[in-house]
């Protein structure tokens, strides 16, 4: 399976679905195969009695069947059904763009199903008005052992889906530790400018430096930028989390205050030393000039144009230069660890990666449906039985469910792989990773960013080692939106935004005193105490 930029970005927001694998999946069906490893019951010559499940779904625009299927029965419904005993019928169904409203109103009518998916803001309406049931004893009873892991990867996703004790949420996950930046640098430049690699920020501006001044290409021209940064500052490709984290700051993070509350990042004085290096940096010439208009796609093309050779980014960005790596088969990239203002590296910031809950209605007959179908689907995609290219690819090959953690365990799995060449341990996904990095070191530069990734020295071999070492620091905040997030955040994001880009591009670093005063004034500090408010009442 080629790794293509849409399955890159896919991977960003890894999740484990429920509901939406109801009309997924290009395989034929399989009926009477076994779920016995997910914990739930086995198959056997007497089928399982049915039980009606009623759902309601948002559908994506670019949901395609193969010939025969449909929403309401295709195979995974099929499987349900015939391992399971779980009929799924649907009360509605709505596009993506008009889910929410549309569940707004039968939350409100209290016209809703069996099983549903929520935002935390209805989700927390939802606990309110206590129309959920409690899943704790379900929980604990029906999970199999690997659905628990999966659950409980990121260890505040299913604190965020407990309320007084009691679980009343499966939260969709995400991969927070995914979304973790690595610092990405062109080592082919590095081996030309006899540069070492880099250990603390002072090396990171001086190969910034290097690279601007120095003809790293060997052009004779000064035409490239040592640092790279998209026009949003945040995410994506040529992001700057990882770097305001090499000195201490945490950006769109709460942290804690070191009394037992909890502040917002954008506003403490480590934010300011960042901005003052990149200031510096601007104005020294290692920045583009332009980078305030070039977005994350604008960048990634000139860094493939060999403009730039440095950058934080997440993990997968090495596959949006693939065809400037055939174009150009010496270009080298490498990923590294965080640095900090001294060697030994800095904390990785890991945003809360869960949004979206799967909910049961207090009132549904079979409340332990939702487990035993995330059980059979995980077993399915991705447990030691999975089936990946029957029940986890769409109609184009690409990945319909992820979940956490997914890349991080095939980087081990597939190095150690690459280092015996022994692959019987390796599903079906992994084996696919494995075959491509071979492929890759055979002269098939198609591979090249699967090797950049799942490679003994790949980005998530990177990211493996901030977890084994403690390199993390996770946003304290895991709760929904408060009321006067709803109402302020994006006012105080536009003005972050505008008050950072004009600090790097020559501003006034004092500037930033006035950012802290205004974000304060206007909602940080209504945002800051309905936050600790909810700290205070977590503990």
């Amino acid at each position: 399976m080629n790794i293509s930029a849409k399955k890159l970005l896919a991977s960003m927001l890894v999740a484990a679905s429920i509901l939406s694998a109801a009309g997924c999946g290009s395989g034929s069906d399989s009926s009477g195969s076994t779920a016995s490893s997910t914990g739930s019951s086995a198959a056997s010559d007497t089928k399982p009695a049915i039980s009606e499940v009623t759902a309601v779904r948002p559908i994506p625009d670019d949901l395609k069947f193969p010939e025969g299927d449909s929403l309401e029965n295709n195979i995974w419904t099929r499987q349900y059904e015939s391992d399971l005993g779980i009929k799924l019928k649907y009360k509605w169904m709505t596009p993506v763009a008009q889910y929410e409203q549309k569940l707004n109103i039968s939350i409100a009518s209290g016209d809703i199903p069996d099983i549903f998916q929520v935002n935390s803001v209805q989700l927390k309406q939802l606990v309110e008005d206590d129309q959920l049931a409690d899943l704790t004893g379900i929980y604990e009873k029906n999970a199999s052992e690997y659905t628990k892991n999966v659950l409980n990867q990121d260890g505040n996703a299913l604190l965020s889906a407990t309320f007084d004790g009691k679980l009343l949420a499966i939260p969709k996950m995400g991969s927070g530790l995914g979304q973790t930046n690595v610092l990405w640098v062109r080592t082919d430049w590095l081996k030309k400018l006899n540069l070492q690699e880099p250990k603390t920020m002072d090396d990171v501006i001086k190969i910034a430096q290097a690279f601007t001044e120095n003809d790293p290409d060997g052009n004779n021209k000064k035409d490239t930028y040592g640092f790279g940064i998209n026009k949003d500052l945040w995410g994506m490709f040529a992001s700057l989390e990882g770097f305001f984290n090499g000195y201490g700051a945490y950006p769109n993070t709460w942290i804690e205050d070191g009394s037992g509350n909890l502040v917002n990042g954008n506003i403490m004085p480590e934010m300011k030393t960042a901005l003052a290096s990149l200031k510096d940096m601007f104005s020294k010439g290692y920045i583009d000039p332009e980078f305030g208009v070039k977005d994350s796609f604008k960048v990634s093309a000139n860094v493939g144009e060999g403009k730039i050779g440095m950058l934080y980014g997440l993990f997968w960005n090495m596959g949006w230069l693939s065809d400037a790596k055939k174009a150009n088969p010496d270009m080298t990239w490498k990923p590294f660890g965080i640095v900090g203002t001294k060697e030994g590296g800095a904390l990785a910031q890991v945003p809360f990666p869960v949004s979206t809950y799967y909910v049961v209605n207090k009132k549904a007959a079979n409340p332990e449906a939702i487990i035993e179908m995330l059980n059979l689907q995980l077993e399915k995609c991705f447990g030691e039985t999975a089936e990946p290219g029957k029940y986890n690819v769409d109609q184009a090959g690409n990945p319909i469910f992820e979940y956490p953690l997914i890349y991080s365990d095939a980087q081990v799995k597939v190095s150690k792989a690459l280092e015996s060449k022994d692959t019987s341990a390796l599903n079906a996904e992994e084996k696919g990773y494995y075959d491509q990095i071979q492929a890759y070191r055979g002269g098939d530069l198609s591979g090249w960013p699967t090797e950049m990734m799942y490679g003994p020295e790949g980005s998530l071999a990177v990211i493996n080692g901030y977890a084994t070492n403690k390199k993390v620091y996770d946003n304290r905040y895991f709760g929904p939106p408060t009321s006067t997030m709803t109402q302020k955040d994006a006012t105080l994001s536009q003005i972050q935004l505008q008050t950072f880009t004009d600090i790097i591009m020559n501003g006034d670093i004092n500037q930033f005193e006035k950012y802290v005063t205004d974000w304060k004034s206007l909602g940080g500090d209504a945002i800051t105490s309905e936050v600790n408010k909810w700290n205070s009442e977590r503990k």
